[in-house]
């Protein structure tokens, strides 16, 4: 849908793992009003989590990482509303 048709961004949340490389995962964030702020968006994120084992940032049996939005920006590759979520964990 284009962006003043659809009621939802997407949130790529990326974070540093525990080898020193880029992950990302998309959280879909619905009802929100588009074209919609940065700052509209950012009220709207949740803390997340990860399995942490795979990234080196866990000990399997407690594997629960989780993910703190820290900045946001506008996305540049996918364009609209649709955001990029720098977060620590």
């Amino acid at each position: 849908a284009r962006d003043t048709e659809a009621n939802y961004v997407m949130a790529e949340y990326v974070w540093i793992d525990g080898f020193g490389g880029l992950r990302s995962k998309t959280k879909v964030i619905t009802g929100v009003s588009l074209p919609a702020s940065i700052e509209s968006i950012k009220a709207r994120l949740p803390v997340w989590n990860f399995d942490g084992s795979s990234t080196g940032q866990a000990p399997g049996e407690d594997s629960e990482v989780i993910l703190k939005p820290q900045a946001v920006f506008r996305d540049p590759f996918r364009g609209g509303s649709n955001v990029l979520v720098m977060a620590d964990c």
